[in-house]
């Protein structure tokens, strides 16, 4: 355990570490801050609540994006023969991954939930203290389970495909167009409307863009990520590397 969990913050400090993330979390916080100056002066137009929306619908851009990166850059670097025969256990470092993406995705959210402070209380809405740090543990909770469920779903997508591109293109089609097109599909069959409430791609901006965190969609999102990582294992271990 005490390996694995230092595997782990390894992991984590190297994500947060990345250029990448450096450079996609400050557009995702200017984007954002463009959110909180539009709900400031058009309040017609623009609510505290499409701040916290508009920060999510970028944010999952960048979360997707590390969490492919996280194995698949073993990979693309040719470095997974050396890390998956090191002392470390295959096991201890799909989950070491995972981990570290939700807890860069908590960083992700503590900063949504500062953004959405600020909105309140620029915008002039009700406030007190208390308010203004739970809103800040709801969305670093919220972004540590969908971390976890992305991470899960990347790292099983990279242990079949070797690469970080690919699982890239598929977390974008599931939790991006997919969604869109079971919708529609869903307005002409009505059950497949009720099975989508239980689907992970179909739930995710109710959970991330419109806080919609009730106990249903955070045990789709945690099932799932559990599920998905017990595949990636498994397929991680009887790969030849």
């Amino acid at each position: 355990m005490k390996r694995t969990i230092g595997i782990t913050l390894l992991e984590f400090v190297k994500l947060v570490k990345k250029r990448e993330f450096l450079i996609g979390l400050g557009l995702v916080l200017v984007m954002g801050g463009g959110m909180v100056y539009g709900a400031y002066s058009f309040p017609d137009s623009f609510g505290v609540h499409n701040v916290i929306a508009f920060f999510g619908n970028f944010s999952s851009i960048l979360i997707m994006f590390l969490a492919a990166k996280s194995l698949g850059e073993e990979f693309d670097l040719k470095t997974a023969t050396f890390v998956f025969t090191s002392r470390s256990s295959r096991l201890q470092i799909a989950t070491a991954k995972i981990v570290g993406v939700a807890l860069a995705s908590m960083l992700v959210g503590l900063c949504g939930g500062i953004l959405n402070d600020i909105a309140l209380v620029i915008c002039k809405q009700p406030w007190t203290p208390a308010v203004l740090a739970g809103a800040i543990g709801k969305e670093i909770l919220i972004y540590m389970v969908y971390g976890f469920a992305i991470g899960a779903t990347a790292v099983m997508l990279t242990c079949f495909y070797n690469t970080t591109i690919t699982p890239l293109i598929y977390l974008i089609i599931l939790f991006w167009v997919m969604p869109g097109i079971l919708q529609i599909a869903g307005q002409k069959i009505p059950a497949l409307g009720k099975i989508m409430d239980y689907v992970l791609f179909c739930v995710s901006d109710q959970f991330l863009m419109y806080q919609d965190w009730s106990m249903k969609n955070i045990a789709v999102f945690i099932g799932t990520g559990i599920v998905f990582s017990m595949v990636g294992m498994a397929a991680l271990q009887k790969k030849d590397l």
